[in-house]
């Protein structure tokens, strides 16, 4: 489907942009697939410094089911700085909180 299995791409090339690994599973800086490991990911199940997916871990995750990390945004979110409909963490936004030190 035009899409490879694994690809891992690090660093960048003539021109100084950096490459994005694209696949079913990608692994780089940037990386965008169905399970995405990068400083930056973009996929179904992401995890990353930055991440964006279904279901994400990282510093920042933004996920349309489940995100985790430190500051998590979703319908259900862990971290220290939770915001969505079901939270958990140290500060918390969220229509139902399992717990917080300090939340709404």
């Amino acid at each position: 489907m035009g899409s490879p299995l694994i690809h891992v791409a690090f660093g960048h090339d003539a021109a100084g942009r950096t490459y994005t690994a694209r696949g079913v599973i990608a692994i780089g800086q940037r990386a965008v697939g169905g399970v995405a490991i990068g400083i930056i990911a973009v996929g179904f199940i992401s995890l990353g410094v930055v991440s964006v997916g279904v279901f994400s871990l990282g510093v920042v995750s933004v996920a349309v089911l489940v995100a985790g990390g430190v500051n998590a945004v979703g319908p259900m979110a862990f971290g220290v700085v939770a915001a969505g409909y079901t939270v958990h963490g140290v500060t918390t936004l969220g229509w139902k909180t399992l717990f917080s030190a300090t939340g709404s």
